[in-house]
């Protein structure tokens, strides 16, 4: 083998050996990644029912560090809404419901669910402190909007109608509105039915599209589930701008104040599936209560005051 062989053959090795330390190092600084995160936690939880009928604690029994998060769809309570190894949930009425736990640990995530019992209701939750209470007292309760100026705005915020509001004399020419009422029955099923008294006002989008009342014939077989009828409701505890709350209308026309108004945008082409209003406030009147509801679109909020009778 001649030097130039020689010499090109010790480079070769030098490179190669070079790079097989480099590989090596770079292996021994990688973390453990299976070690690091360990293993994937195993969610499990126990339910005990309180002697009162209506109070249930919750409890992680997840292997390993977890951090617990909670559901129960029937409630409208998310993830987002419990969290903690050991919770306590209030069940308004009697019945059996679905808690889910998501159990979060170094490892990954894991998920599991039990059906809990409940066999009173909640004497707190009709109170009238209380959203629920307060918009469907121990029975039922009906509402109207107020007769009075202002009754429905929009602006930029809640409670601000400097972009329209209506007028007092509107109470007048929109009486079909004025007179509709919406009632609230404190029960299981959550069952709210709007009565329009056979009429709506058209405000330029519904029925013939004038601005005019005119009986609820006129509406179009898009528009007809605006009409009177039977829906749900929910009340989604200390959420909502001022965390007194939210309310859901669910079923298809079902709405508070405004056929066309939604929390995305004035949707006047037909009716939505549900609507979430938030509780921005709530007086306790011995002439009638005064409920205030905002819509919030993102680029406005329609506010509506309502008085029970």
């Amino acid at each position: 083998m001649n030097y130039i062989g020689m010499k090109t053959q010790k480079n070769i090795f030098s490179i190669g050996t070079l790079f097989m330390i480099g590989l090596v190092l770079l292996d021994a600084c990688q973390p453990d990644k299976a070690a690091e995160l360990g293993d994937p936690p195993k969610a499990s939880f126990t339910s005990a029912v309180d002697a009162n009928g209506y109070s249930v604690t919750l409890s992680n029994t997840s292997a390993g560090p977890t951090i617990a998060y909670w559901s129960v769809p029937g409630m409208n309570l998310g993830y987002s809404d419990l969290k903690g190894d050991v919770v306590t949930i209030n069940f308004t009425f009697p019945g059996t419901y679905t808690v889910k736990m998501r159990a979060i640990g170094h490892g990954g995530m894991d998920s599991t669910k039990v059906d809990v019992t409940t066999t009173k209701p909640n004497p707190e939750a009709c109170k009238s402190t209380a959203a629920l209470g307060f918009i469907a007292s121990c029975t039922s309760k009906k509402w109207k909007l107020i007769p009075a100026a202002g009754a429905y705005k929009i602006g930029p915020g809640p409670n601000d109608g400097s972009w329209w509001s209506n007028g007092a004399g509107d109470v007048t020419s929109r009486a079909c509105e004025f007179d509709d009422e919406y009632t609230f029955s404190f029960d299981a099923a959550g069952t709210f039915v709007y009565n329009s008294h056979g009429d709506f006002y058209g405000d330029g989008y519904m029925g013939d599209n004038s601005n005019a009342c005119q009986p609820e014939s006129n509406f179009t077989a898009k528009q007809a589930p605006w009409g009177s009828g039977g829906h749900n409701y929910a009340v989604i505890p200390n959420a909502g701008l001022n965390k007194l709350g939210q309310l859901k209308v669910i079923g298809l026309g079902a709405h508070m104040g405004l056929q066309k108004v939604t929390t995305s945008s004035e949707n006047a082409s037909g009716p939505v599936s549900s609507i979430t209003y938030d509780i921005l406030s709530m007086t306790q009147d011995p002439n009638g209560d005064v409920l205030v509801l905002g819509a919030n679109m993102g680029w406005g909020w329609w506010t509506f005051t309502f008085k029970s009778f």
